[in-house]
């Protein structure tokens, strides 16, 4: 017979990889969690050698023109709220940004990323799982398990309480896993992409594959 607690175990498993595999919410104005990646592309700017941008945990983005896409171009990387202002993003940075257009002279209308904040990718693991965000909630216990962390899915709402992160899962070096230790207590927390897992103890750990460490917005 199944217990009680394994049976919550489960849903709350089963919670989390629906999130994951669910469409992301994307407000029609202001920002969502977005991935960013260079645009390889071979012809005369600024057609082409932007960035490709697309919702963190979504299957389709809505661009700046408004139509849905797998993945957006956008020709230009500014700052947001001060659009006169370019700025650098690592490469495959997870960003808190927003979707527009801006009119190039001879050209017409191309899609532009207006970021907040970056956060740059660490780690070495193979993918998998979703894009969250994790808190530390504060909460000690005296016997296991103990669900100190709050782990809440990237453009969604749903919770899911887990009592151990594994950072090591990541391959990350150990000044990057301690950056990301250090971040689980801030109000922001860490953003990271992984899976769940059931613990022998009955607690739940996120296994952390790939950490996203906030990075400075640089002049491009």
């Amino acid at each position: 017979m199944v217990s009680r607690v394994g049976l919550v175990t489960v849903l709350v498993l089963m919670s989390a990889v629906a999130i994951s595999s669910s469409a992301a919410r994307q407000p029609p104005t202001g920002a969502a969690m977005y991935l960013v990646s260079p645009d390889p592309r071979l012809c005369p700017s600024p057609l082409c050698g932007g960035h490709w941008v697309a919702i963190a945990n979504g299957a389709r983005t809505r661009c700046g023109d408004a139509t849905r896409q797998a993945r957006c171009y956008v020709a230009k990387v500014v700052r947001l709220h001060d659009p006169s202002v370019g700025v650098a993003v690592p490469e495959g940075a997870l960003v808190r940004a927003a979707l527009d257009v801006t009119v190039f002279d001879g050209i017409g209308s191309l899609g532009v990323l207006e970021v907040a904040a970056a956060y740059a990718p660490a780690g070495n693991a193979p993918l998998s799982g979703g894009y969250y965000r994790v808190v530390d909630n504060g909460i000690r216990c005296v016997r296991a398990p103990c669900f100190s962390y709050r782990v809440t899915a990237v453009n969604g709402s749903t919770r899911t309480p887990v009592s151990s992160i594994d950072l090591q899962a990541s391959g990350s070096p150990a000044a990057q896993v301690a950056r990301a230790q250090a971040a689980l207590r801030t109000k922001n927390g860490l953003y990271a992409r992984g899976r769940f897992a059931r613990m022998p103890d009955g607690g739940t750990v996120f296994r952390a594959l790939r950490l996203y460490l906030r990075a400075p917005l640089s002049p491009a």
